[in-house]
C-alpha cells in the first residue's frame, strides 16, 4: 500500500496518458471486441455472466505475435513447452515418485526440478488422486517397469501432442466416488436414549428419475483460449449442436446428453479476431448422482433459479433487494436473502436453505470521506488520508448501480473521476463511462479513486490490473465497529435480522413454492430433470431431560443435587438456596478506583460482602487504593506498589471500556505480576436496583478466577480428560494466531490446566500441540497420581476441508505428547471431536398449529447428518428471540469405546459446566474456555501469560 498522496498504483494513468485497457463483457454467444476488462463494476450482473477481467488487453499485432510464437514452441521440448503453459499444481504434486530422474535429467540437460516435473506431467504423468480425478481430468499412468517406478523409458521416447500432453486416455464409464469414512461403518453412530420427537428441519428433498444421467466432456480449444469469458462465447456459440442444457466450468463441460461422433469436433470463428477456433469434446464418464461433480452441478443449477427469481447476486448469495427495509435512524439497509447448498445426507441429496441479511449503509463511500474530514482537527492533511485508509481500506464496498462487490485495498489521492482509461480504442473519463454506459451520473469531480487489487483468481486468470472505484458509487456492506458495540444499533436491526421459527419456516416454504410454480425457474430445472420438495422435511429426533447440577446444601453441607426449567435452560434462581460446590474464600484482595468512582467501588465491595456467605465464600474487606486519575500508569502503579504474594484478587473500577486500559491491566496482572483480575465498569454497576444480582455474579466469576468451584455435574466415567482446543488471530500480528488448549483435572470437570502456543494464522494447525498436551498430563498427574485413560478433544475452529489435515497433523502430536510422559506402553483411548458452530443448519418443533424452537437437550443423528461420517447436533440453548441454532459435532476419531448414547450425554453434561454464565452454552465448557484464552491473549496480552495462572480460570 502506497502512502498518501504518494505515487499511484501501477496501471493507471494520468488524463491524457491512458488508462488499463478495458473490455466489454462477454455474453454467451458473443466473444468480445476485445479482450480487456471492463472499468470497476462494467460488467454485467447475473447468473450467466462470466467474471470480469481486469489484464491488460492484448492488441492486433500482439494477438499475431503471440500465434507466431504459439507455433514456434510446437517443436520445442517439452521443458520449454511446458515454460509457456505450466500444468496446475495438482499436476506437480502427483509426480513426487519421479523426482529422483527428473534431477538426473536436470543434470544433463540443465532445466530447473520445476520445469522437469511439469513438464513430465505434459509427457503422460498421471494424477491418481486429487479432484482431477474427480471430474474427469486425470491420466492413467503409463505402465513400463512393473514395480510402480518412474516410466523413464517410455518418457524419454515420448513427443508432444497436440493438446501439448500424450494421447487423451478416457475414463471407465463410471467410477463412483467414495468419500472417506470417518467412522467404523460395521458399528452404528446412532443413539437410542432420549424420548423421541419429530422436528422440522430446513432442508427440502431432491428428487431425480431413476435413469437420470449427465455425461462429462473435457473440452480442447485449438488454438489455446485463457480468457474464460471467451471460452464461454465459444461454447455458448455451439448451443445448436450441444443444446442449450449444459453446464460448463472452463474446462469440463457436462450434458444431459451424449454427443456423437467421440470425440466430436466443431469449429467457430472467435469474434473479435475472427480466427478459426477448434473445439474437442472427449466423453471422459458418466456423472451420477451420488457424486461431487453432481452436486456442484446442482447448487450452479440453482443458483440459476435464484437469478431466475429476479434475485441479486451479491458476492456468494442471492438477495432480494425489492424487500429491503431501510433503519433510517441509523443509516443502514437491510436486505433479505438465500443460503442454499445442495449435498448429500443420509436421508439423500438434500437441498439447505436459510435466511441470511445483507446490512449496507445507506451513505456513500464519499459521505463517509466527507464526514470524516470534518470530524478531525488538523493541519496536516496527511493525518486525514492516514485515517481515512485506517477506517476504509479492508472494506468490501458495493456498487448499487450493478449490486457488484468489491474490496478496498487503497485510496489513490491523485486519481479522479475527470481521469481516463482507454475503451474500444478511445480515452474515456470516468465520468463519461458511467454517465454513457449507466446512465449515472457523477457530481463530485474532485473526490479520490479507492484502489480494488485482482484477487488470487484474477492473478490465475492472467488479470493483473488494478481496478479503480468512485467513492460516490460506492457504499459499505456491514457494520462497523463502532455500530456493532451500539445497543441500539443492534437491537433496532434485531426487529428484521431475528426470524422466529414459525415465520422462518414459512418464508422457506413460500420460497421454494415460488421454485416450484415460476416458470423461469423450472425452466433451468426441468431439463435436467430435477424436482425439489415444497415442504420442508421431517426428520426423527431424541430430547434427554433436565440434567442435575451438584451444589452444596446449606445446612449440612453435603452434596445437593439442584433441577432446572429444561425450556428455560438457566439454573441462576435455584442456586439462590445452596452453596458452591467448593468456595475459595476471598480474605485479601484489593480495589482500584480513581477518585469519581469511589461511591460505585464502596457498593460494590459492600454488596459483595453481603452476598458471599449466601453462597459460602467469606469476603474480606478488600485493601482500597483510590487514583487521582483514570491514565493507565496510574492503575499500573498502584497495582504493582500495593500487591504482595497474600492479594488473592485484584479489582479494577474503571469509568469507560477503553480499550488499552484493560489491555495494561490485563497484561500487568496475567504476566508481569499475576494474579488473578477483575475489571468492571462504573455503568455496570450504576443501577441500584439490579447491584445485587450483578454482585453476585462478580463474586463467581472471580471465585472461579481463584480456583473455585461453583456447580458440578455426575458423570460416570473414572480416570479420563476431556480437552477443549480453539485458536484466534492475534489483533496485534496478523501473521500469527493463538491456539488455546484447555483441559480437566478432575472427574467433575470443574478443575482445569489451560496452556496457549502461536501458529501462523494462514495455518488454523497447532503446530505446538506436544508442549501443550504434555505440560496438561503432567499436571494431570500431580493431581490424581495417574494419567488419564480416556481422553476426550473437543477441537473447535475447523473447517470440512481441514478434516484429514487436522486428523493427521494433531492427532500425531498428542500420541507423541502420551510418548513423552509415560512411553511406549502408555495409550490412552482417544476420542477426536470437531466442534462446529457457524452451519446452516436449523431444527423447528411443532406445538399443535405453532412452530416453536426444540428445547434444550435435543439431538439429532439421522437423516441430515452423513453417511460417513459419526456425526451428530445438540440444540444446547434457549433463546427468547429468533431462532435456535444447534452446534454440529463431528466425531472423526474414536477409540473411546463409549456408545454413542454415552458420547452424545456427555457432550451434553459439558455444555452445563460453562462457570460464567448460569444457564447451557452453544459448545462444550472446555471449548468455550479455549476460546475464552484465546481471544483474552489474541486481543489483550499478545504474550503467553504466566504459568503461575495455568490451573485457574483467570481469563472468565
Amino acid at each position: 500500500m502506497s502512502e498518501p498522496g504518494q505515487g499511484r498504483a501501477r496501471g493507471r494513468g494520468r488524463k491524457g496518458r491512458g488508462r488499463p485497457k478495458t473490455a466489454e463483457q462477454v455474453t454467451p454467444g458473443q466473444a468480445p471486441a476485445q479482450s480487456q476488462p471492463p472499468p470497476p463494476g462494467a460488467a454485467e450482473a447475473g447468473p450467466s455472466a462470466p467474471p470480469v477481467g481486469r489484464g491488460r488487453s492484448r492488441g492486433k499485432a500482439a494477438r499475431q505475435a503471440a500465434a507466431q510464437q504459439q507455433e514456434q514452441r510446437q517443436p520445442q521440448t517439452p521443458q520449454v513447452e511446458q515454460q509457456q503453459q505450466p500444468k496446475a499444481p495438482q499436476m506437480q504434486q502427483q509426480q513426487q515418485p519421479q523426482v529422483p530422474q527428473i534431477q538426473q535429467q536436470q543434470q544433463q540437460q540443465q532445466v530447473s526440478q520445476v520445469q522437469q516435473q511439469q513438464a513430465q506431467a505434459e509427457a503422460g504423468g498421471a494424477m491418481v488422486g486429487g479432484r482431477g480425478v474427480q471430474r474427469g481430468g486425470g491420466r492413467e499412468r503409463p505402465s513400463g517397469n512393473g514395480n510402480g517406478g518412474p516410466p523413464t523409458a517410455e518418457m524419454a521416447g515420448m513427443s508432444i501432442g497436440e493438446r501439448g500432453d500424450a494421447p487423451y486416455t478416457r475414463r471407465a464409464p463410471y467410477e463412483k466416488y467414495v468419500e472417506r469414512q470417518w467412522k467404523d461403518v460395521a458399528v452404528s453412530s446412532k443413539g437410542v436414549k432420549g424420548d423421541k420427537c419429530t422436528l422440522i428441519t430446513n432442508y427440502f428433498e431432491v428428487t431425480l428419475p431413476s435413469e437420470f444421467r449427465i455425461f462429462q466432456y473435457h473440452v480442447d480449444f485449438k488454438p489455446a483460449i485463457e480468457n474464460v469469458r471467451v471460452k464461454f462465447a465459444m461454447i455458448a456459440s455451439l448451443s445448436d449442436i450441444i443444446g442449450e442444457t449444459k453446464c460448463f466450468d472452463g474446462g469440463i463441460l457436462y450434458l444431459c446428453r451424449k454427443l456423437q461422433p467421440d470425440p466430436s469436433i466443431h469449429y467457430r470463428e472467435r469474434a473479435y479476431d475472427g480466427e478459426q477456433v477448434q473445439m474437442t469434446f472427449t466423453w471422459t464418464c458418466e456423472v451420477m448422482p451420488t457424486s461431487p461433480q453432481f452436486l456442484q452441478i446442482s447448487n450452479l443449477l440453482f443458483k440459476r433459479v435464484q437469478g431466475a427469481l429476479k434475485m441479486k447476486l451479491i458476492r456468494d448469495h442471492y438477495f432480494n433487494m425489492g424487500l429491503s427495509v431501510q433503519v433510517r435512524q441509523h443509516r443502514l439497509e437491510v436486505v433479505p436473502g438465500f443460503t442454499t447448498s445442495i449435498a448429500k445426507y443420509e436421508g439423500g441429496i438434500l437441498l439447505g436453505v436459510d435466511i441470511i441479511h445483507k446490512i449496507l449503509r445507506m451513505d456513500t463511500v464519499l459521505d463517509s470521506l466527507y464526514n470524516l474530514y470534518q470530524s478531525m482537527t488538523f493541519t496536516d492533511v496527511s493525518v486525514f488520508h492516514n485515517q481515512a485508509i485506517r477506517n476504509f481500506v479492508g472494506n468490501i464496498v458495493m456498487t448499487r448501480f450493478n449490486n457488484r462487490t468489491y474490496r478496498v485495498d487503497d485510496i489513490d489521492w491523485d486519481a479522479r473521476p475527470t481521469d481516463t482509461f482507454v475503451r474500444k480504442g478511445e480515452n474515456i473519463t470516468y465520468a463519461d463511462y458511467y454517465q454513457q454506459h449507466w446512465n449515472v451520473t457523477i457530481n463530485d469531480m474532485d473526490q479520490p479513486l479507492l484502489v480494488t487489487k485482482p484477487t488470487d483468481k484474477d492473478l490465475r486468470r492472467g488479470n493483473k490490473e488494478n481496478l479503480y472505484l468512485v467513492p460516490e458509487l460506492c457504499t459499505i456492506t456491514g457494520l462497523s465497529e463502532q455500530a456493532r458495540s451500539d445497543f441500539n444499533v443492534m437491537r433496532d436491526l434485531s426487529v428484521h435480522t431475528r426470524i422466529g421459527p414459525d415465520k422462518r419456516v414459512a418464508t422457506l416454504e413460500r420460497f421454494m413454492n415460488q421454485v416450484n410454480t415460476v416458470e423461469e425457474a423450472q425452466n433451468v430445472l426441468r431439463p435436467w430433470q430435477m424436482s425439489i420438495a415444497p415442504k420442508a422435511a421431517r426428520i426423527p429426533a431424541r430430547q434427554f431431560p433436565a440434567e442435575k447440577l451438584l451444589m452444596r446444601d446449606r445446612q449440612n453441607r453435603g452434596i445437593l443435587e439442584i433441577t432446572y426449567n429444561i425450556k428455560e435452560a438457566d439454573w441462576g434462581r435455584n442456586m439462590r438456596n445452596a452453596h458452591l460446590l467448593n468456595p475459595v474464600h476471598m480474605q485479601n484482595w484489593m480495589i482500584v478506583f480513581p477518585a469519581r468512582a469511589q461511591t460505585n467501588a464502596v457498593e460494590l465491595s459492600d454488596c459483595l460482602s453481603r452476598v458471599g456467605p449466601g453462597m459460602g465464600m467469606n469476603i474480606g474487606r478488600p485493601t482500597v487504593v483510590e487514583l487521582p486519575n483514570d491514565r493507565n500508569d496510574t492503575y499500573l502503579q498502584a497495582i504493582r506498589h500495593n500487591l504482595s504474594e497474600e492479594v488473592q484478587m485484584v479489582v479494577a473500577v474503571v469509568m469507560n471500556n477503553k480499550k488499552d486500559r484493560y489491555d495494561a491491566i490485563k497484561k500487568n496482572c496475567c504476566i508481569d505480576n499475576p494474579v488473578p483480575s477483575q475489571v468492571v465498569m462504573t455503568k455496570t454497576l450504576s443501577k441500584k436496583q439490579g447491584l445485587m444480582s450483578v454482585a453476585t455474579k462478580i463474586a463467581i466469576q472471580m471465585n472461579c478466577k481463584m480456583g473455585g468451584e461453583p456447580w458440578g455435574s455426575t458423570i460416570p466415567l473414572s480416570n479420563f480428560m476431556v480437552v477443549g482446543m480453539d485458536s484466534y488471530h492475534d489483533s496485534s500480528n496478523k501473521n500469527q494466531s493463538v491456539g488455546a488448549m484447555v483441559a480437566s483435572l478432575n472427574k467433575e470437570c470443574t478443575r482445569y490446566f489451560s496452556k496457549t502456543e502461536y501458529h501462523p494464522s494462514k495455518d488454523e494447525l497447532m503446530r505446538n500441540l506436544t508442549v501443550l498436551f504434555s505440560g496438561a498430563l503432567r499436571k494431570y498427574h500431580e493431581v490424581n497420581r495417574t494419567l488419564p485413560q480416556r481422553i476426550f478433544i473437543y477441537r473447535d475452529g475447523v473447517g470440512d476441508g481441514q478434516l484429514s489435515v487436522v486428523y493427521h497433523s494433531e492427532m500425531e502430536q498428542i500420541r507423541q505428547a502420551c510418548n513423552d510422559c509415560a512411553g511406549d506402553e502408555y495409550k490412552p483411548q482417544i476420542a477426536f471431536i470437531v466442534v462446529k458452530k457457524r452451519i446452516n443448519t436449523r431444527l423447528f418443533s411443532q406445538e399443535g398449529n405453532q412452530i416453536i424452537n426444540p428445547q434444550p437437550g435435543t439431538i439429532v443423528d439421522d437423516f441430515v447428518t452423513k453417511s460417513e461420517w459419526y456425526d451428530f447436533f445438540l440444540v444446547s440453548q434457549s433463546v427468547r428471540q429468533g431462532t435456535v441454532t444447534p452446534t454440529s459435532f463431528n466425531v472423526i476419531f474414536d477409540e473411546s469405546g463409549l456408545h454413542p448414547d454415552h458420547m452424545q450425554r456427555l457432550t451434553y453434561k459439558l455444555i452445563h459446566l460453562y462457570f460464567n454464565w448460569q444457564g447451557t452454552v452453544r459448545v462444550p465448557a472446555p471449548c468455550q474456555y479455549a476460546h475464552k484464552l484465546a481471544f483474552l491473549q489474541g486481543q489483550s496480552l499478545h504474550r503467553e501469560f504466566s504459568a503461575l495462572l495455568a490451573d485457574k480460570l483467570f481469563y472468565l
